[in-house]
């Protein structure tokens, strides 16, 4: 069964609802990194697995814009430093368009779910304190400050400390919150103080007193918040990361506090891996990886989804777009959308499913592999349309021909910005020096191919045929014959079709080498 479709039979059967309420949250601390997708794009999958039992789902997506700016990318002006501490819904936004910080980076990340079909419904964390929904939460946490210390230390191993509350309030004096440290609560007001060195990434102003937590004033500590979003939104199903899924961490800190204090059951849990580039999990305040809006503006929205819809949850998913992985996404994607017509219901087919974002609108359709169309772009006089056509055997439909389109385009840019060297080539203007040392074998074989072009025109196709039948009438090589091709005219031991490569080719040119090379 594929990995979706078991999360879904496992929740229907633990929680048995008619209705459900998914919850996912992320702070807009700079550009969505490409691997950030990877939490709301599970959670979408649950719910359109969800609606397609009858449910009724919703996902909720919060955007944590209380948060204090804790971090300096490093595509932000140092001018921001002055900002350090402070909520990321009062810092100014660096575009010099949007209303905050905050709402600058929580636009492009909210595009980018819409573009890639995500049905989610965006909410303000800051809105929701500013509201008073969370009044009740503080209060319970405040008033329970004690019991929340204790399963701190038993399940993290962290000791508070006696005078420690699980909050902190925006300074009067100097706006921050990020460098406030709560020491006491008499059920109305909390005293607090504005400390210079509570944190290294920013300095406090010194100002002490006394104020309402209440109403926006006071934001919980995250690990605190966590359990109290779900209090507050209802909160039925929602996963995290590793980091968080740990024993002893986030997750298991937040799930006895919601037990405990707030009386309630967690939401049903889905951890998942993160997804690594380089090995290394992507960071938005750290400026590392490539953003979520880099990938949408180079590949289609069904081909990023099927990128996470492919891989299990609880499996790392690596990405590195300047390797051969864009190629080896698009062949899967193909092989998936085959598969599909086929037998929907096998786990390659419900891969292809959940990466559509209109599935119902599916047809079977031929696709040409990107890896081709990276080459023949990079070959002069190739019609990829008529060869799409031949080798598909009739006439293109409409979609079809859109797709190639859209994959030429999307070759264009792979080439240009992460294409490896091997998938590059040009054609040489005089014969490379590793051509002149081919083996006898490969000179006869290259003279071969010389003698058939100098009889008859021939197609790329045509040709790719001919060059197939000389290898196989003198038994050579594969490897060994088509490097011989590669390394005369590209200085490259592999490439594209040679036949199609060599039909690209003014013919005098080609009969020129070819002589050269064969002697």
């Amino acid at each position: 069964m594929f990995w979706v479709d078991e999360i879904i039979e496992d929740i229907e059967k633990k929680l048995s609802k008619e209705s459900y309420l998914i919850t996912d949250w992320k702070t807009p601390s700079g550009h969505a990194h490409f691997g950030s997708l990877r939490g709301p794009l599970i959670h979408d999958l649950i719910r359109r697995g969800l609606s397609d039992k009858g449910k009724a789902a919703i996902l909720k997506f919060g955007i944590d814009d209380f948060d204090p700016m804790d971090g300096l990318p490093v595509y932000i002006d140092q001018s921001f430093i002055q900002y350090m501490g402070m909520p990321l819904n009062t810092i100014p936004a660096p575009d010099g368009k949007s209303k905050s910080y905050a709402d600058q980076y929580a636009n492009e990340l909210r595009d980018v779910i819409d573009s890639l079909g995500g049905k989610v419904e965006f909410v303000s964390v800051f809105e929701a304190y500013k509201e008073g929904r969370y009044n009740e939460t503080i209060k319970i946490a405040l008033d329970h400050a004690s019991e929340i210390r204790k399963i701190y230390k038993e399940v993290s191993g962290s000791d508070k400390g006696d005078d420690w509350y699980p909050i902190q309030v925006v300074c009067p004096n100097c706006g921050k919150i990020g460098t406030t440290k709560v020491t006491g609560w008499d059920g109305k007001e909390v005293e607090f103080t504005c400390e210079e060195d509570l944190v290294e990434w920013a300095k406090g102003c010194g100002h002490k007193g006394k104020m309402s937590p209440f109403d926006g004033n006071g934001k919980l500590l995250w690990k605190v918040e966590w359990p109290s979003k779900w209090f507050v939104f209802g909160s039925e199903i929602e996963g995290e990361g590793k980091d968080h899924s740990a024993a002893g961490g986030s997750r298991d800190v937040a799930n006895r506090i919601y037990r405990e204090i707030f009386k309630k059951e967690p939401p049903y849990d889905i951890p998942y891996e993160h997804l690594l580039i380089g090995g290394a999990k992507m960071s938005s305040s750290k400026g590392l990886g490539v953003t979520a809006k880099d990938m949408l503006d180079l590949l289609p929205a069904n081909i990023l989804r099927f990128m996470f819809t492919r891989t299990k949850a609880k499996r790392a998913l690596e990405f590195n777009p300047e390797g051969d992985t864009i190629p080896l996404v698009y062949d899967e994607y193909d092989r998936c959308s085959a598969v599909f017509i086929e037998d929907p219901d096998s786990d390659l087919g419900r891969a292809f499913y959940y990466a559509e974002i209109d599935p119902e609108k599916n047809q079977p359709v031929y696709l040409l592999r990107f890896s081709k169309i990276a080459y023949m772009i990079q070959m002069p006089r190739v019609d990829i349309l008529e060869y799409a056509e031949k080798e598909k055997g009739v006439n293109l439909t409409d979609i079809e021909v859109r797709e190639i389109e859209n994959r030429v385009e999307i070759a264009k840019k792979w080439l240009e910005k992460f294409a490896p060297e091997s998938f590059k080539f040009s054609i040489l203007e005089n014969m490379p020096e590793r051509a002149k040392n081919l083996s006898v074998l490969q000179k006869e074989f290259l003279a071969k191919i010389l003698s058939s072009m100098q009889k008859k025109e021939y197609s790329g196709e045509d040709l790719h045929h001919e060059i197939h039948d000389i290898k196989k009438e003198m038994d050579i090589d594969p490897k060994e014959a088509f490097a011989a091709i590669y390394l005369s005219f590209i200085g490259k031991d592999s490439g594209p079709q040679a036949g199609w490569l060599l039909a690209s080719l003014d013919k005098n040119m080609v009969i020129k080498r070819l002589e050269e090379a064969s002697k």
